[in-house]
């Protein structure tokens, strides 16, 4: 059984909400990776998922990637992926691509928030259709949390092929957790 997620450390409420909840998602990322065997990372749940645990943690990190590469890049490229990488067998090398992110995320300051970007992403299954569109910091952050609860979600389908359980906070919408606490 995995421990419950820890409090999260960065608690100060003076970060703005999109920094927090990142913090919270790379410390459930961080509390699963400090759990986990090789075996486990690397199973596919077949046939309810495609993907192991790894590919989607990679696909997870991949996503954050593109947002940290930003503003050195002229836009956000959700699209560059890297597909194959050992990250999706290794769990190690999750782990320290979660601590980069952390480091990353306590970089952010709260005037950055509003700053203006351009994301660019791939938006038709039929023909080659690249869209540009304008977003802020702050848009993106609540994007690749959201993002990444939703691997989460399926990461926990994987889990409980396995026969491990989670807390119940790991894979759920932080709406959903607060619809919970208050009792509906």
């Amino acid at each position: 059984m995995l421990a419950k997620e820890a409090a999260s450390t960065h608690d100060d409420h003076t970060l703005p909400a999109e920094v927090e909840g990142n913090f919270d998602v790379a410390n459930q990322a961080q509390n699963l990776l400090s759990l986990m065997n090789d075996e486990q990372y690397q199973f596919v749940a077949a046939p309810y998922l495609q993907s192991s645990i790894g590919q989607h943690m990679r696909h997870i990190l991949d996503v954050y990637r593109a947002l940290m590469a930003w503003p050195d890049n002229d836009f956000i490229d959700y699209d560059a992926r890297r597909r194959a990488h050992p990250v999706e067998t290794d769990f190690t090398i999750a782990q320290a691509e979660w601590q980069v992110i952390n480091e990353w995320l306590a970089s952010v300051t709260p005037t950055s928030i509003n700053m203006a970007l351009r994301v660019n992403g791939e938006v038709s299954l039929t023909h080659h259709a690249p869209s540009v569109t304008a977003s802020t910091l702050g848009r993106e952050l609540a994007f690749v949390a959201s993002h990444a609860v939703h691997h989460f979600a399926l990461i926990r389908v994987s889990l409980s092929a396995q026969g491990i359980e989670t807390d119940t906070s790991f894979g759920l919408a932080p709406a959903t957790a607060t619809f919970c606490r208050e009792g509906n």
